[in-house]
């Protein structure tokens, strides 16, 4: 067994006695500061003020600058060059058409269909990645609360494109899949 040394000599007492002492100083010390600044021509005291801030305003300007260069996923750049409401209106009524179908090829459709709307969001917003799943990889969870879902969402459509055979996919799954896609659209404020 391995034995730690233990202090001797540590005193508490003294330490929070110097703390203290410290604190009772510290206004006479800002006193004493600004009796020296008081011996100082204002003018000079302005001028080395304003510099301060001046270079406080280049270091934030140049933040600006390297933040932009960086082509952080802006959604304004998304709302800029996006589609028409009436595109985006159809788009999703056409997904909605394929889920109110009898038919589960048509609800297998909706699911692939919303998970492709979504992608293409993704790339325009900006998020780069091969696929749906690296751009949600790229995704902060603070800046996109719905990512738990549509991650979800998008592991039923990966099974859905990859193992139709060993996947039974009711029309309850298909309701709740894209719930989970509307979501996240609504989140994005395309619907």
């Amino acid at each position: 067994m391995v034995q730690f040394p233990q202090p001797e000599y540590l005193n508490l007492e003294w330490w929070f006695n110097k703390f203290f002492e410290l604190l009772k100083a510290i206004p006479f010390l800002i006193l004493e500061f600004l009796e020296w600044l008081g011996k100082f021509n204002p003018r000079l005291i302005s001028m080395i003020i304003s510099l301060l801030l001046a270079g406080g305003i280049i270091f934030v300007v140049y933040k600006i600058i390297y933040l932009q260069r960086k082509k952080i996923p802006s959604y304004l750049d998304f709302f800029s060059g996006e589609e028409l409401p009436e595109t985006r209106s159809a788009r999703w009524d056409e997904i909605k058409r394929h889920l109110d179908s009898d038919n589960p090829i048509e609800w297998k459709m909706a699911v692939i269909e919303a998970d492709s709307l979504l992608d293409d969001i993704m790339k325009r917003i900006g998020y780069s990645g091969e696929g749906l799943a690296e751009r949600l990889k790229s995704i902060e969870p603070s800046d996109f609360d719905n990512l738990q879902n549509v991650w979800e969402a998008h592991k039923i459509r990966n099974r859905l494109v990859h193992e139709p055979a060993k996947f039974e996919f009711s029309k309850n799954d298909a309701d709740e899949t894209i719930e989970k896609y509307e979501e996240a659209l609504k989140e994005l404020k395309y619907i």
